[in-house]
């Protein structure tokens, strides 16, 4: 049997991934340096042997042809695989620290990193190395603009071409911005890096110190929710911090293809784009929502502090960054229901957001609206238009399918950790916050909890969930079909 995938171009790409992750392991050896904590072997050794592991690769996909061009499905599975296996080489660190978490924790806590969910498993991240806190917000900002959508700026080093893994990485999937593809990834991560920078500064303004200021601007840009403290945003009691956090979740849970276009003149992109607007209107709605019910009950005595607070949940939770100032679990039941409904909606497409993604949203309720529409005009042929554009039918079943396989997954999913004898709130908030990416949930796992406890076979189905979120199901579910491997 031929198969349709080449694999020693699959194996010659991964390779160079994960020398690039290698590499990445090397930074926080200066945060150890600077702050002495001891922990610089930790990350030789875990970059050493990620190392030898892609030399291995690159040496076994040498012969690829000179030029290749990446074809659909080599572009497929060399996403599915390298995620999968970053994910699990990004536990090293966790496995060879001085107090090293177990198996399941270690994955778990990485693929969390790299899918920026910002779920957690260690209870108090205070007691972390500097370098290691460092690792784990270093996997939050990787994985959010993509460690592969880095690797396509340098691939015509390699004389390849990477469109088809341009267009299989999830994050960056809506774009059509330039022919020339490597400049249009460069740009992207120079606007990635400066808001990143800009935040970084922001947050120093505001009173944090670098390392603090480091930390939550790279989580916050990634949209991930990992932070350094207990408390996470929570810890520093500061309004400031808490008013630029806000802004910079919501920054990045838009289309990163209309700072693009920014930068490249058209200023109007942004505010003409439909799924940013609805977006936006979300939040402002959502943020009242939650507010209300928090002064009628007296939970706050002040205005300003409950819009405050209810807003940056709000839009913590939409961009699926997951950093919290409040135990939101704690307050009224309608407040909480408006946040958890949010879990299923998520950002903008080609942002770094997790969840079903607004635009799948507005689509969805075109759909029901011109469904109900042909019933009174059975006749009529009645598209549907985003932008001003009409909607291939293709699109529409697409988004169709995605919606039934993310409940369906999720239902599964629910059902597993269940099995486990996991309480049902705390299955289902678990399972929407993985495959969504959020990571907070209800119940066992609630915004002043961790994951920890759960057991190791549930951590795994977590981490499954998590991976499969973040490629967004199809990328992943189609590796599984026969027809896929098959040349014919």
């Amino acid at each position: 049997m031929k198969l349709a995938v080449n694999f020693r171009l699959v194996l010659y790409m991964c390779g160079w991934t994960f020398l690039m992750l290698a590499g990445a392991m090397l930074c926080p050896i200066a945060v150890s340096l600077i702050t002495g904590d001891g922990a610089a072997e930790v990350f030789f050794r875990a970059a050493g042997a990620v190392a030898l592991f892609a030399a291995a690769l690159i040496y076994q996909g040498r012969e690829k042809r000179k030029n290749d061009e990446i074809r659909s499905r080599d572009g497929l599975a060399t996403v599915g695989l390298a995620w999968l296996t970053i994910g699990l080489l990004g536990a090293l660190p966790y496995w060879l620290c001085a107090a090293p978490l177990g198996f399941w924790d270690g994955v778990f806590e990485s693929f969390s990193g790299f899918s920026t969910t910002g779920a957690t498993v260690i209870s108090d991240v205070e007691a972390l190395p500097p370098s290691l806190m460092f690792w784990r917000l270093l996997t939050h900002w990787l994985g959010g603009m993509g460690i592969i959508v880095l690797m396509l700026a340098v691939l015509p080093v390699f004389g390849l071409s990477g469109v088809q893994l341009f267009k299989n990485e999830s994050t960056l999937g809506q774009y059509r911005l330039n022919p020339r593809l490597a400049q249009t990834a460069k740009l992207l991560w120079l606007i990635y890096l400066c808001l990143s920078l800009l935040l970084w500064a922001l947050l120093m303004a505001g009173g944090l110190g670098w390392f603090d200021a480091l930390c939550h601007a790279m989580s916050t840009i990634a949209t991930g929710g990992f932070s350094n403290r207990n408390l996470s945003a929570g810890h520093f009691q500061n309004s400031w911090v808490e008013i630029i956090l806000t802004v910079f979740m919501f920054l990045g849970s838009l289309n990163f293809a209309m700072y693009y276009l920014a930068v490249k003149g058209d200023w109007r992109a942004l505010p003409a784009n439909t799924e940013c607007r609805v977006f936006f209107y979300i939040i402002l709605a959502a943020g009242l929502l939650v507010a209300v019910p928090l002064l009628l009950t007296g939970y706050y005595d002040s205005g300003p502090e409950a819009l405050r607070l209810a807003y940056f949940q709000v839009v913590s939770v939409i961009s699926t960054t997951g950093l919290t100032t409040a135990d939101w679990e704690s307050w009224p039941q309608f407040s909480q229901g408006v946040l958890f409904v949010l879990f299923f909606i998520g950002g903008c497409s080609g942002s770094t957001s997790g969840g079903m993604k607004c635009v799948r949203w507005v689509l969805l309720f075109k759909g029901i609206r011109r469904t109900l529409r042909q019933h009174i005009h059975p006749r009529a042929v009645i598209p549907v238009r985003l932008g001003g554009q009409a909607v291939p039918e293709s699109l529409m079943t697409a988004v169709w399918s995605f919606t039934v396989i993310y409940f369906l997954v999720m239902a599964a999913s629910t059902l597993m950790l269940a099995a486990l004898n996991i309480d049902l709130l705390t299955a289902f908030s678990a399972s929407a916050s993985a495959l969504g990416n959020v990571g907070l949930g209800l119940g066992a796992v609630g915004p002043t909890e961790n994951f920890g406890h759960l057991p190791g076979p549930a951590k795994g189905i977590l981490s499954l969930g998590m991976y499969i979120g973040r490629l967004e199901f199809f990328s992943i579910l189609i590796l599984f079909m026969p027809e896929f491997w098959r040349k014919g």
